[in-house]
């Protein structure tokens, strides 16, 4: 369809060379070039020039003292009269002359301008050809789609226009592949909560029972053995409650209540209650006094922006330095970005591709789940945003937090 467009449009551009070209030669031939003709071998023009050789030999005779000047102009008349003659016997065949050599240069332009027409429209049909694969590539699915094409023209700004909706697909579809991970990580965890309710409620009751079993033997011995039996067993159930509850927090996390609220007073707020909460940090906010608009969930934000202190403070532990926490807007091309930048060591490799997943952690079995990141990205995604890794490296990390531009208030 593209390629017949592009013909016709070519064979267009070439009819109208010629009609142009056609007009431009009957202007020259017909009203230029004959009437010059017709002028030089005027049947008064060639009479006055003649008069005027005759009127130099008269004044030849009448004044003998000035017959050389006389007679010089009469021999340049006389060539000129010449000159009319023969054109006018030649006239014919001058004009002849002059229209074919018109003719050729006409046909030159048209030619010239036809192989520079069809050489454009085979670029453009070639640009075009990219332009409808390309759009094929998008409506198959297939991310990041690259046309090429960085001419400000027409077909420049489409395929401009389809690289930019290639990369809103393709980051929808990340964060909808993202959200449905999530999704399925909370149902297995609201399983794997509802299935150990029950045997450890079991649990505890057997270890009530054993309570009252142990106060009827003897006091000796197997009594204070049997008491630090139960006790034992006591924190391990209470360590298994709290990771119960953590997989209930995780299943159950609530969707964010959106206000709009002034983002920069929110994050500051933040930093000053927390600048104390970790020891190995030093929380600072670099954009105190710029005013960020956004719609979110204060209370949630807050919770992801503890949780990726606890990260970084947990990475500086072993670096036995103080590290500093620092929270700073970004230059976004849409929404607003804020980044959490620390100084830490960095994530480690073999971590960075499953970052966001659950119970990915470096913490030691035990000291952690792992549910941080992920609780903190799904928030976000929540958020109608996102949480990336933007950089990470030996001299510390960054996460950027990225929330949707609000919509204008009306006046």
């Amino acid at each position: 369809m593209l390629a017949l467009l592009s013909q016709r449009t070519a064979l267009l551009t070439l009819l109208a060379l010629a009609v142009a070209s056609a007009l431009v030669f009957h202007m020259f031939e017909r009203r230029l070039s004959r009437s010059w003709f017709a002028f030089g071998v005027h049947p008064e023009v060639v009479a006055a020039v003649e008069r005027s050789r005759d009127d130099q030999k008269r004044l030849a005779r009448l004044d003998p003292r000035g017959e050389a000047g006389y007679h010089r102009r009469f021999q340049e008349t006389q060539r000129l009269l010449g000159r009319l003659r023969v054109l006018e016997y030649n006239r014919h065949e001058i004009v002849r002359r002059y229209e074919v050599a018109l003719l050729v240069v006409v046909a030159a332009i048209i030619v010239l301008s036809g192989s520079a027409s069809a050489m454009r429209q085979a670029r453009q049909e070639r640009r075009l050809v990219r332009l409808q694969s390309a759009l094929g590539d998008l409506a198959s699915g297939q991310p990041d789609v690259r046309v090429g094409e960085r001419r400000g023209d027409l077909i420049g700004r489409i395929a401009g226009m389809v690289e930019e909706t290639s990369r809103r697909m393709t980051r929808d579809r990340r964060r909808l592949a993202s959200l449905e991970n999530l999704s399925a990580w909370q149902e297995s965890a609201r399983r794997h909560a509802h299935e150990i309710r029950t045997p450890l409620a079991a649990a505890r009751l057997e270890l009530a029972r054993i309570g009252d079993l142990a106060s009827t033997v003897p006091v000796g011995e197997t009594r204070d053995e049997l008491g630090r039996l139960q006790v034992s067993l006591g924190q391990e159930l209470d360590r298994l409650v709290d990771f119960t509850q953590r997989f209930t927090s995780f299943a159950r996390l609530p969707h964010p209540a959106l206000v709009r609220h002034d983002l920069t007073r929110v994050v500051a707020e933040w930093a000053e209650l927390f600048a104390a909460a970790w020891p190995e940090l030093e929380v600072r906010f670099a954009d105190p006094g710029r005013a960020v608009e956004a719609m979110v969930d204060a209370e949630m934000l807050r919770q992801v922006l503890v949780n990726l202190a606890d990260n970084s403070a947990l990475a500086l532990r072993g670096v036995a330095r103080r590290g500093t926490f620092t929270l700073a807007f970004a230059a976004v091309e849409q929404g607003i970005a804020l980044d959490v930048a620390d100084d830490g060591p960095g994530v480690a490799p073999e971590l960075r591709h499953r970052l966001f997943e659950p119970y990915t952690t470096s913490r030691r079995i035990g000291d952690g789940m792992g549910l941080g990141l992920a609780i903190s990205r799904k928030v976000l995604l929540d958020h109608g945003g996102d949480l990336e890794l933007f950089h990470t490296s030996a001299a510390g990390t960054t996460f950027r937090l990225l929330f949707p531009a609000p919509a204008p208030v009306p006046a």
